[in-house]
């Protein structure tokens, strides 16, 4: 496994700098035993890995390292405030892009309760039920503050792209084409050219929202997005692309919930909601040509701490695609938004698996399979940390459990076990460190991937982590 290490850096100004690297080695083996699980509709990625595995002693294993180097700095001057937080990482060839931005980092110009800015300003609006989800919008935005308590936001331009951050992406695209396919060469197995990870996928959105109250609070969000051919799934209609540029695919998606916040309870709930149409020409739909979006989640979590201790559950539950008797599909389901809301680097990062089609930086994405699925279904995580003095523990458990993907669908959120997939994805993580407030932090973490035995596929993953803010 990787050691970390740390330049030494002197203070620039005001401005403070952090470097930081973190190192990896996954494990993963395949084992044969018995009849692989075949699903309806479902990649495994059999095919894919093939025998990749077997050319090996023991276990298929990936191992390196990315280093990165960023600015972090807030403050304000007369009127002019700027929250900067940039990254520049070791580049492609570690999987990473080569810059990303914090959750804020932008510059404005604010009054007592006026701020306009440009830049990334993460939505204040969006759901809290997990943790580490995250959303925002990268471009011209207004925020106002008309009364104690609430602030509105208005998302002027959005040249949305994902809004990634270095910390769900740091340990990504170790299964990729380039990753797992490249691997395949080696073992004399042809592979196809390996697509490009790293194309950035703008697309025009705008967004309102406001945030009101304390400890007890309501939050509401509305966003519209351009569809058009942003992704693998969505295509302009030729005729229309060709008269009017674009044929007017959109997409209409909002968010409303509240949070009560104690001393030692918070509770958070979200309805969340899309409505929108993509033309397409496809021969599934029930009428080609065109296909209706309507779709809703529910998000939950609730948060008990207490003495150093922080137990969080966090619950997210989507509805799924509407299909005939024919299978032919009549109506999509819910559209998920922002980062992936696991923490684990299993279902987030590695295999990535989102629990509803979701607006990546790809595009919209909508797959049911194994490694990078964008389904429908139930995920569901316990984190459990316990902080002392420097030190922190943390011990998050995920599962996800998929929709069936074949027969007849209604499209509603469904709650019943005969409704859902006879397999899972689930993963377990240790992770301890230790951090001085915000300007130091090193730490070690271990995973391990739970799969029914049927799949054939065994993994675990170790990693080491630092960051050093001078």
């Amino acid at each position: 496994m990787a050691m970390v290490s740390f330049f030494p850096f002197n203070q620039i100004g005001a401005v403070g700098l952090e470097v930081g690297l973190f190192g990896y080695e996954l494990f993963l083996k395949e084992n044969m035993q018995g009849k692989r699980l075949e699903v309806s509709g479902w990649d495994f990625h059999y095919n894919r890995w093939r025998n990749s595995f077997q050319a090996e002693p023991y276990l298929y294993r990936t191992s390196g390292e990315s280093l990165f180097v960023g600015l972090k700095d807030k403050q304000s001057k007369n009127q002019i405030v700027w929250d900067l937080h940039i990254q520049l990482t070791s580049g492609p060839d570690t999987g990473l892009r080569q810059y990303y931005l914090g959750k804020n980092s932008y510059f404005g110009y604010q009054l007592q309760n006026f701020l306009l800015g440009v830049g990334r300003r993460e939505h204040l609006f969006s759901p809290k039920s997990f943790s580490t989800q995250f959303d925002a919008g990268d471009g011209l935005f207004l925020e106002l503050k008309p009364k104690l308590g609430l602030t509105l936001q208005f998302f002027i331009w959005d040249f949305h792209s994902g809004s990634l951050l270095l910390s769900k992406d740091q340990f990504r695209s170790l299964l990729s084409r380039e990753g797992i396919l490249n691997e395949g060469e080696t073992n004399n197995f042809p592979v196809e050219k390996p697509i490009t990870k790293h194309s950035r996928n703008h697309r025009r959105r705008h967004s309102v929202g406001l945030v009101y109250g304390d400890s007890f609070s309501f939050r509401f969000g509305v966003h519209y997005l351009e569809l058009g051919s942003l992704g693998p799934y969505t295509k302009d209609h030729p005729n229309e692309t060709k008269r009017y540029l674009a044929d007017g695919d959109s997409l209409l998606h909002g968010n409303g919930g509240f949070s009560l916040h104690t001393d030692i309870l918070s509770f958070d709930f979200d309805f969340l909601w899309c409505r929108g149409n993509d033309r397409t020409r496809s021969k599934l739909a029930a009428t080609p040509g065109s296909i209706t979006i309507a779709g809703e989640a529910l998000q939950s979590g609730v948060e008990l701490r207490f003495a150093g201790w922080k137990i969080r559950s966090s619950h997210f539950i989507s509805d799924r695609e509407e299909k005939n008797e024919k299978q032919q599909i009549v109506k999509e389901g819910f559209i998920s938004l922002g980062t992936h809301p696991s923490q684990t680097p299993y279902l987030s990062q590695i295999f990535e698996v989102f629990p509803s089609s979701a607006i990546t930086e790809l595009g919209y994405e909508k797959k049911f399979a194994l490694l990078e699925g964008r389904s429908f279904g139930y995920l569901t995580e316990l984190a459990l940390s316990y902080t002392y003095n420097q030190f922190v523990f943390k011990l998050i458990g995920n599962y996800f459990l998929p929709y069936r993907h074949t027969g007849p669908t209604n499209g509603r959120i469904a709650f019943q076990k005969r409704e859902f997939e006879r397999f899972f994805i689930a993963e377990g993580m240790f992770e301890v460190s230790i951090r001085e407030e915000v300007s130091f932090e090193l730490g070690i973490g271990i995973s391990q991937l739970f799969l029914p035995e049927s799949i054939g596929i065994r993994s675990n993953f170790g990693y080491v982590f630092g960051r050093l803010q001078i």
